[in-house]
């Protein structure tokens, strides 16, 4: 039988993620990255490793692929799926977040390359939400969110898709933010970061409300109360990506958080079987993406 073939556009942390997902897996693996990259230098140091993957430095053309991944910044995917649509397919398309760079792209991927394949977002808040197993538990529910300073506009679309799992993806009808202001993003210079205050509600009057922290001992928070209910639920999640899920002050269980070098491979298998809801899709997350770009102008990486 013919092995299936996965490209990974990209190999920065995340790019090695998806790597390790399939590395004991019987796939062909493409990766579009340079040779000079540190993470591929350190791989081909392993006899066993080098022999599991090709290298390209440009991505390839008239290949047929069953997955592919971007696992790009926002600022360089949308040019580098647009020269691997003019060459090549892929049955699946697995999107880093944030997707792209500008609400112009996603309009033209939509028009121009999302009938081509089957395309989702890949999404840690979206399958924590799901372990919480809340959904269709929760009437009149209000999420809110802390998340320590510095850390928001790489965690935004994981925080909405978290909000999305649990409303059962109903349409957002209010977005607001105050005392907004740009600064300094340390770990992606030209990226924004913000410091703010995010609200927001659907149509049926779900609420979550973001704020960032200059201080918390956790890396976020999310803190989920009912109007109809004295119930409220917890989650934290710390430094160390260690997740904890409370009722009422009192610790049900530690969650796994759901890292890529994990859930990749989960994804692929779930959508062969045509479960495809794994992820949320292209089409839901471009609702979400958009609404933020709009409301907050940012740079988002």
């Amino acid at each position: 039988m013919k092995k299936e073939k996965i490209l990974i556009i990209g190999f920065g942390n995340m790019g090695l993620a998806h790597f390790k997902s399939f590395i004991n897996r019987d796939y062909i693996i493409h990766i579009v990255e340079k040779e000079n990259n540190e993470k591929i230098k350190s791989l081909k140091k392993n006899k066993y490793i080098k022999k599991k993957f090709f290298l390209f430095e440009k991505i390839p053309s008239k290949q047929k692929y069953f997955l592919v991944i971007s696992s790009t910044t926002s600022k360089e995917r949308f040019p580098l799926i647009k020269k691997f649509f003019n060459n090549n397919t892929t049955k699946f398309l697995l999107l880093e977040k944030f997707c792209f760079f500008s609400i112009n792209q996603f309009s033209e991927f939509e028009k121009k390359f999302n009938h081509k394949t089957k395309a989702f977002i890949n999404s840690w808040g979206y399958i924590l939400a799901k372990k919480t197993v809340l959904r269709g538990q929760l009437r009149d529910f209000k999420i809110i969110c802390n998340i320590k300073e510095g850390n928001l506009l790489g965690n935004i679309t994981h925080l909405f898709h978290f909000f999305s799992y649990l409303n059962k993806k109903k349409q957002i009808e209010h977005f607001t933010h105050e005392n907004s202001s740009i600064i300094k993003n340390h770990s992606r210079k030209y990226f924004d970061e913000l410091r703010t205050k995010i609200k927001i509600k659907d149509i049926k009057k779900n609420e979550m409300v973001i704020n960032t922290k200059k201080s918390m001992k956790e890396l976020m928070t999310f803190n989920i109360s009912q109007s109809s209910s004295k119930v409220k639920f917890k989650l934290s999640i710390f430094h160390d990506n260690s997740i904890y899920f409370f009722k009422n002050g009192v610790k049900l269980k530690k969650i796994k958080f759901p890292f890529s070098s994990k859930t990749s491979f989960q994804f692929l298998k779930n959508s062969k079987n045509g479960y495809l809801s794994f992820m949320p899709s292209f089409k839901d997350d471009q609702k979400l993406s958009k609404l933020i770009l709009t409301e907050l102008n940012v740079k988002i990486p």
